[in-house]
């Protein structure tokens, strides 16, 4: 398990990988047993909703899946991270 404090790098590859099933998910392409069933449910509904646990908190994404689709997975994964981070982008 890891913390907001944890190497960049090591948030990162979970990152990296939450946001490629996400992606996948939304393609249709085949994924991990342990969550086509779910997220098989999800593609039902227009908001997908998870849990990312760690050791200091649990963090609750959600976002529609018009928005997973336009956007890369390296953004996904950018903002997955940030949310691990509890990093705060600023819009000028």
């Amino acid at each position: 398990m890891t913390t907001k404090k944890s190497p960049k790098r090591v948030l990162k590859q979970q990152a990296d990988k939450i946001a490629a099933t996400l992606k996948a998910a939304e393609r249709g392409d085949k994924i991990d047993a342990k969550f086509a069933a779910k997220i098989a449910e999800a593609r039902t509904k227009p908001m997908f909703k998870t849990g990312i646990a760690m050791d200091d908190k649990i963090i609750t994404i959600e976002m529609p899946w018009e928005t997973i689709r336009n956007t890369t997975t390296a953004g996904l994964s950018q903002y997955i991270m940030d949310q691990m981070r509890e990093v705060r982008r600023s819009v000028n």
